[in-house]
Formats: C-alpha cells, structure tokens, sequence
C-alpha cells in the first residue's frame, strides 16, 4: 500500500523532530559529562549546566513523542483488548486515539497560552538567564506533531480494517 503524501509529510517532520531530540541528548550527555569532570578534577564546574540540560530534557522529551508514536514505540497494554472481537477492538482503538488527539490538541492551546504568558512574564533560567518561552512554543509545535502522528496511525487502524 503506497502511503499518502499526509502520511510521507508527518513521517518526514516526525524523523526530523527525532533528530532533533537525539542531538539534544548527545548535548545532554556531553555537557554533564565535561561538568563532572571539570567539577571534580579543576573545582571549576561549567556555569549553567542545570539550565542548558534541563531545557534539554523538555526537548529531547518532546521532540521524540511523534517519532515514537509513529514506530509505536508507547507502552501499549493490549492483553484485554486482544480479547474482544474485532469490531470491538477497531470501537475501542478509535476510541483511544480520538482521545489522544483531543488530549494533544488541548496540551497545544494550553502551551501556546502559556510560553505567551512567560513571554510577557520575562521569566527565564536561574543562571544563564534564558527565556523559556521559546521551549515552550516548541513543546506545542511538538505536541501538534504528535496528534497528526496519532491520526496517522488511526488511519491505518480504519484502511486496514477496510482492505480486510
């Protein structure tokens, strides 16, 4: 089955997404790495390490959610559905994902409202002074991302119940 030019779009951001959480854990590692050993082999550590991996840690988390989702990746507890007839599990699979598109759609207006507010806020990072509105806007972008990448795999839910 020739995938659709959607399904090739959200495929293609969501591997460019999963490059971009990938390099945010290499930064990640490297950075705590080089501070523990500049901490304890020159008692000079590397000023704004907990800032830098903690902005990291909401990137890496973020970015990585379509990507994963589309190779489903997700702890995905089926023992009961497998159960059911068919029809059942198709109700209950659409069910879910529908679900978690409106949970997703929610997290986007809500993280939208909210890198708005500490735009305005000025808040920023303890040490480096770093906006986190930024971040934030990305999460949304991110969770945006994450709700086509679950109507994708929807879609194959319904096209493969209607071939077979």
């Amino acid at each position: 089955m020739k995938a659709s030019f959607f399904e090739n779009l959200v495929t293609g951001f969501s591997s460019w997404f999963n490059k971009v959480a990938s390099a945010a854990l290499v930064v990640m590692m490297l950075l705590s790495c080089a501070d523990i050993f500049m901490r304890y082999l020159f008692s000079k550590p590397i000023t704004g390490t907990y800032d830098v991996v903690s902005l990291m840690g909401a990137v890496l988390a973020s970015f990585a959610m379509p990507y994963t989702m589309l190779k489903k990746g997700h702890v995905a507890v089926e023992i009961l559905v497998q159960a059911l007839s068919r029809g059942k599990q198709l109700v209950i699979e659409t069910f879910t994902h529908l679900l978690g598109i409106s949970l997703f759609i929610v997290l986007v207006w809500q993280a939208v409202l909210l890198a708005r507010d500490m735009k305005a806020a000025g808040e920023v990072t303890p040490t480096l002074l770093v906006p986190f509105y930024p971040i934030v806007y990305c999460m949304a972008l991110c969770f945006l991302a994450l709700s086509l990448a679950i109507l994708v795999n929807l879609l194959h839910i319904w096209t493969k119940r209607a071939n077979s």
